[in-house]
């Protein structure tokens, strides 16, 4: 179940800095061979007859793509507003990861019913019945994605002033007093869903594999 986001105004010591760059160097490796590993087997599904095992496991790994990117972007982002001392690119950052989380989430559920339905989530709503052991978890993510969807814009109107380069608008966005603590909490707020969507594709992806060794053993 979604929390309310909670932030407690701390500054980072240097060390709690430095110790948070280096997780976040180790989440981006990590995430990172994950997509070339996604594009791998990309390239060999594509070179495969098609088949509905194929054409389901082409929706996992694209919707394990878009989950890649959009969590890595987000750790990047978040990472060089934590590390940087200078107010200007602090603020900078800050619009940026706003501008992320608001893509993503976009993409990954939608605000509009027009978003929702072209959505990754609805992507992956379409193998699901495919995976009877893994329903009751992805609907409990949709069931508070869609909970966030109704009460948050995710930064809309930031995405606007940062995007489109409001002048008058981003000069006052950009000279506001940066909260470090609120805006690491609300980022982390989508972010814990792109962990909690990965862990359940990584089974799912799992699951997929093992399918189709016994299908060749079978064979």
């Amino acid at each position: 179940m979604i929390e309310e986001v909670r932030y407690n105004n701390k500054i980072l010591s240097p060390q709690e800095r430095a110790e948070f760059c280096k997780m976040a160097d180790a989440t981006i490796k990590d995430f990172s061979d994950s997509i070339q590993g996604l594009q791998e087997c990309m390239k060999e599904i594509k070179s495969c007859e098609e088949s509905e095992f194929n054409k389901v496991f082409r929706i996992i790994i694209e919707v394990g793509r878009f989950i890649g990117y959009s969590f890595c972007d987000c750790v990047v982002l978040t990472k060089y507003f934590i590390i940087t001392a200078n107010p200007y690119e602090k603020s900078f950052f800050r619009g940026k990861l706003q501008v992320q989380l608001n893509e993503s989430f976009k993409k990954l559920y939608g605000f509009k019913e027009k978003d929702q339905r072209e959505s990754y989530s609805a992507r992956l709503a379409e193998v699901m019945p495919m995976f009877p052991g893994f329903r009751a978890e992805y609907f409990e993510i949709m069931s508070d994605l869609k909970l966030i969807a109704m009460c948050d814009s995710w930064w809309k109107d930031v995405r606007n002033i940062e995007v489109h380069i409001d002048v008058n608008e981003l000069y006052k966005y950009r000279n506001e007093i940066v909260n470090e603590s609120k805006v690491a909490m609300e980022a982390y707020r989508l972010i814990d869903f792109f962990n909690r969507l990965n862990s359940l594709m990584a089974r799912m992806n799992r699951a997929c594999i093992n399918f189709m060794i016994r299908h060749l053993k079978v064979e």
